[in-house]
């Protein structure tokens, strides 16, 4: 007995030893995962491009019969598509990100001095808790983006990834044209070995990221193209910017929507209150047709999880990667609820093996 109760003790010191080791070594695992996810950005990317072209491959197989001929014709009117983007965006873009740069720490002030005036009324908070600029700001540069950098951040991360976005056309290419090809190889080596439940799980979960990548990519170019016109409309400051960092952002579940829509209006209320209304009223319209219509009838029902479960993960990414952990915190999410429904617990740490 005594034996026994020594042996939990002993269990119970080692598990506190094996979770403080955890924690100290923990920001190595960080970086060590920072790095491998710089690496496969460019694989990730690509597969995700994939998903979203491999109908549109298909359909043209169909008509051209070698796929080979029908990947060099997406791989065209994808770069002719893109090309034309860039041909009648980029100018406007470039003025726009330009003009911004320049007139940010006008706004800033004018920013600053309108938060911490709204904080004011909040004198009975303790200083921590009080909504101004400096607390907002810190919140930001913790869980997404420091303010006061945003610009420089943004033009920092695109002239990093610029070599990246050169590779990806390439794995692009060669994950098209044997698209086919590894899922067919796949398939028969599993249904060989008899792993049907195996087989069976990377199909449902083939399904679900295909639904959610290519869903996500249809809601962010409807999204860029509604909200511009809207801003153009109401003659807002930098609408192309601020309608891409909704549609950015709106892949981030709950939050997303409103830490986008946020951007525009405050901007809107240093020109004027009543547009800021009304940019507000655009955004919540918006995103009530987007949440409640486009997503629902574009994504169907395949990747929905629970909204507690959605907040934790977002929660947990976005505290230990940032941004890039909070896009990445759905995706994750419905892997692992896959993968928990076809290996529960109990079969991952029993013996016996499919």
């Amino acid at each position: 007995m005594e034996n026994l109760y020594i042996k939990k003790i002993v269990l119970f010191l080692l598990s506190i030893l094996s979770v403080y080791v955890f924690i100290l070594i923990f920001p190595y695992i960080r970086n060590t995962l920072l790095f491998i996810l710089k690496v496969l950005i460019p694989f990730i990317i690509s597969f995700v491009l994939a998903f979203i072209l491999q109908p549109l491959v298909v359909v043209i197989q169909k008509k051209v019969k070698k796929r080979s001929i029908a990947v060099m014709i997406v791989i065209i009117l994808l770069i002719s598509l893109i090309a034309i983007l860039l041909k009648t965006t980029i100018p406007y873009s470039v003025r726009e990100v330009k003009e911004l740069i320049k007139n940010f720490p006008t706004i800033l002030n004018e920013l600053e001095e309108i938060i911490n005036s709204f904080a004011s009324k909040f004198d009975f908070l303790p200083i921590d808790y009080q909504p101004t600029f400096e607390n907002i700001n810190e919140f930001l540069s913790s869980y997404v983006i420091k303010v006061s950098e945003l610009p420089q951040t943004i033009l920092n991360k695109f002239a990093n990834y610029v070599s990246i976005i050169v590779v990806i056309p390439v794995i692009l290419i060669y994950l098209l044209l044997d698209y086919e090809k590894i899922l067919c190889y796949i398939r028969e080596k599993l249904v060989k070995a008899g792993k049907n439940n195996l087989k069976n799980y990377l199909g449902e979960l083939n399904q679900k990221m295909t639904s959610y990548f290519r869903g996500s990519f249809l809601v962010m170019i409807i999204l860029i193209f509604v909200c511009t016109i809207s801003f153009l409309i109401t003659k807002l400051s930098y609408p192309l910017f601020f309608a891409c960092i909704i549609a950015v952002t709106n892949v981030i579940p709950y939050i997303g929507p409103y830490l986008g829509g946020a951007f525009p209006v405050i901007f809107a209320f240093l020109e004027s209150p009543k547009k800021a209304l009304v940019i507000l009223i655009i955004v919540v319209v918006v995103q009530m047709i987007e949440s409640n219509f486009l997503t629902p009838y574009i994504q169907s029902k395949q990747t929905e999880n629970h909204p507690l479960l959605v907040i934790l993960f977002l929660l947990l990414f976005g505290k230990l990667f940032g941004i890039i952990g909070m896009l990445v915190a759905v995706p994750i999410l419905t892997i692992l609820k896959t993968t928990l429904k076809y290996y529960p617990f109990k079969l991952l740490f029993s013996s016996k093996k499919e």
